[in-house]
């Protein structure tokens, strides 16, 4: 992995986005990395979510419904998660049922219902999230640094940041910095 990353960061700085650029092997490598990455912390959310009593997509309704910027419309809940607004809509009946979120309607459209978290709700995500720090922590303890930055180089690739020179710059420190950390 370690060689595979620092080859994909030296890259990375001189813009070479294109797989073809890269060593297919090494590019896929890196990939396959992130994605351990990804799904391990995902399993350790949806884990803490179900320690502290929700159900993982209840878990994840809740933080956009406290995390939006005022109450939120249920279709635009569903559009935050990817989901059919019927089951947002049921995700959102949930919530309610347990206290942790208020429906209300939008004073500029009567007809809009929104949703917003109650301070119970407030509560559970903030418990959550004591515990997926916790956890997180622990699992990032195991990865190294060069790790790391493989797995940032591949979320920044999908998110279409790979040729953002500032990511560029931000990377390649990094794997230079990380690779000379392995030698000495």
């Amino acid at each position: 992995m370690e060689d595979g990353t620092a080859e994909l960061l030296a890259l990375w700085g001189k813009g070479a986005v294109a797989s073809s650029d890269l060593d297919f092997a090494n590019h896929v490598k890196a990939i396959a990395h992130a994605r351990f990455v990804l799904r391990k912390i995902l399993r350790l959310l949806d884990e803490q979510a179900i320690a502290g009593g929700l159900q993982p997509l209840q878990h994840q309704a809740l933080l956009q419904i406290f995390g939006a910027e005022g109450p939120l419309p249920v279709n635009k809940v569903a559009e935050r998660l990817d989901i059919a607004p019927a089951l947002a809509s049921r995700l959102i009946r949930q919530l309610e049922e347990k206290g942790l979120v208020h429906r209300a309607r939008i004073p500029d459209d009567r007809r809009v219902i929104a949703v917003h978290a109650s301070e119970a709700g407030i509560e559970v995500l903030r418990t959550i999230d004591n515990a997926v720090h916790h956890h997180v922590n622990h699992f990032q303890r195991q990865l190294t640094d060069e790790g790391k930055f493989g797995a940032l180089a591949t979320f920044s690739f999908y998110l279409g940041l790979d040729s953002d020179p500032r990511l560029a710059l931000l990377l390649t420190a990094a794997g230079h910095h990380s690779h000379h950390a392995h030698h000495h």
